[in-house]
């Protein structure tokens, strides 16, 4: 169990990295800012946690020497595998583990970047042990690169998404709680996530 009460549960995205978007098309016009921002130039090293399929990662390759992605489901390692190979990205690592269990040994980043993963996790504690692996002149980035109720986008599609009668179907079916694999969200996350 972690503080919050939630346990990693294996079936939690169990099946879907074949499924989960890969290509970062929605937020690679950041990119160049975030690059300019941080004086990425080709070196140093990021780790990715909660990488999912290498969304992420795998765009923010060439700023980076070395890319180390981490998460704690397999498929979504493996998926992460294949398409860095499809790519031809050869400078990313990929770790299976929860980020609870870093460092893991993984060394020291420049940059480390959470992208839509920070919610599923000891917040307290990841924040603690990242913290501890960024260099002193690094920086920790957190991107919410979602089309979720969340994010204000500058262009939003047109009808707006029925977000209420979506939201309504779900609980209809589903219950009242959101799920996580075989588990319910722990309280306070169902309700700021639904």
């Amino acid at each position: 169990m972690t503080a919050g009460g939630f346990e990693w549960d294996e079936s939690l995205y169990g099946g879907s990295a074949a499924t989960t978007r890969r290509d970062g098309c929605r937020t690679r016009r950041r990119w160049p800012t975030l690059a300019a921002e941080l004086d990425l130039d080709g070196h140093g090293r990021q780790l990715d946690v909660g990488c999912g399929p290498g969304s992420l990662a795998l765009v923010l390759a060439p700023l980076f020497e070395q890319v180390v992605g981490v998460d704690a489901d397999r498929e979504m390692i493996e998926a992460a595998r294949r398409e860095a190979a499809a790519r031809g990205v050869a400078n990313a690592e990929w770790v299976v583990s929860r980020a609870e269990q870093l460092p893991a040994g993984l060394g020291r980043f420049g940059v480390a970047t959470f992208a839509q993963s920070f919610h599923w996790m000891d917040r307290p504690h990841v924040v603690q042990v990242v913290s501890d692996m960024i260099e002193p002149a690094g920086a920790w980035v957190h991107v919410n690169a979602t089309t979720h109720r969340g994010v204000e986008e500058q262009h939003p599609p047109r009808p707006s998404p029925p977000r209420e009668q979506i939201a309504e179907l779900v609980r209809r079916y589903l219950g009242p709680d959101r799920r996580a694999g075989r588990q319910t969200l722990p309280t306070g996350m169902s309700r700021a996530r639904s």
